[in-house]
Formats: C-alpha cells, structure tokens, sequence
C-alpha cells in the first residue's frame, strides 16, 4: 500500500482520471491533503497522452468508463505496458465480468467509494 508518510513525496504521484469535474476535484483534494502529488486528466486520451509524456506516476486511479476512444481499462492496460512497475486501478459501479483478463494486472475498486479519516 502507497503511504505518503513512509515513502519519499517525489515517488508518489498519482494520476487522477476521472470525467466529472466535482468528482475529480473531490479525488484530487483528498490526495493533496493526504500530502501525495496529483495529476489531473479528464479522460482516458488525455491520461494516455500524460503517460507517454511522462514516466513518473507511481499510480493511475481511473474511472472505467472515461469519453473519449480509450477507455478506463485500456488506459489501464496502456499503462502497466509503459510503466511496468505503475499500479493501476480502475474504478466503476460493479466489477465487470472478465475483469481479470481484461486489466489483468489492475486492480478494481467499487463505486461508491468513501473518503477515509486517519
């Protein structure tokens, strides 16, 4: 598990994507104040763009379904290929069936998902 406390901040930078700008900003707030650093993307394409760009998220924490021509589990695919070593979750209201051969290394969170307090 990614804590901020025991690992170096430089490390830890997670890539947020996510349509629904309320949704979004609520995500981005809640990492920032647990002291990681966010990337924000509002789709799938834009993530894929980042990811290209860039090679140190430590984690993308997508949505399933993003607009756009990619979608939640291709970005998440798309990124275990360019990061190996990326931790991907993707995120949606009930576990899709054939999950694990679709993002075979994602791992998935259901929605509703909760804000925990320390």
């Amino acid at each position: 598990m990614l804590d901020p406390e025991t690992s170096s901040s430089a490390q830890l930078r997670i890539l947020v994507v996510e349509a629904d700008p309320h949704v979004r900003a609520i995500a981005v707030d809640t990492l920032e104040e647990a002291r990681f650093e966010v990337i924000e993307a509002a789709t799938a394409d834009n993530a894929a763009t980042i990811l290209h760009a860039r090679n140190d998220p430590s984690v993308v924490f997508t949505d399933a379904l993003t607009p756009g021509e990619f979608n939640g589990f291709d970005l998440a695919r798309m990124a275990l290929i360019l990061h190996p070593q990326i931790v991907a979750i993707v995120v949606a209201g009930a576990l899709p069936p054939g999950f694990s051969s679709v993002a075979p290394d994602a791992r998935f969170l259901p929605k509703p998902h909760t804000v925990w307090q320390r």
